[in-house]
């Protein structure tokens, strides 16, 4: 149980805190990006598995977070990605925001969008696919 393992000392906690802080903050925006599609995909294949509807409802808004969040981005003037693929992107944000709204959202098809996010934020660009 986790009462019965050793705490670490404070000082020794503190030091792994940073180092997983430097870490992180030595990573790409894209590492970084593509980690927050994959964690998403993990939640909402979870809750597939979960018999609880909680779960569910919380991937949900969980996804609903996310491609808000893409969706905003992308489609803000001061985007730098080219007007094609801004509106190529925030159009599956849209669909994956539908998705959301629905009685019972797939959470199969959300989790398959976060892979595919990931995926592509995976690769260099210029680099095929």
């Amino acid at each position: 149980m986790l009462s019965e393992a050793p705490a670490l000392p404070i000082p020794a906690a503190a030091a792994a805190h940073r180092a997983y802080g430097a870490v992180r903050a030595a990573r790409s925006q894209r590492e970084q990006e593509a980690d927050v599609f994959r964690i998403l995909a993990g939640r909402l294949r979870a809750a597939l598995r979960d018999a609880d509807g909680m779960a569910a409802v919380r991937a949900a808004a969980d996804a609903r977070r996310v491609f808000t969040a893409v969706e905003t981005l992308v489609l803000h003037p001061s985007s730098p990605l080219p007007r094609e693929l801004r509106l190529a992107i925030g159009s599956v944000a849209r669909r994956a925001l539908r998705e959301v709204d629905e009685p019972e959202p797939d959470l199969s098809f959300l989790a398959a969008l976060a892979d595919d996010f990931a995926a592509g934020l995976q690769q260099r660009p210029g680099q095929a696919p």
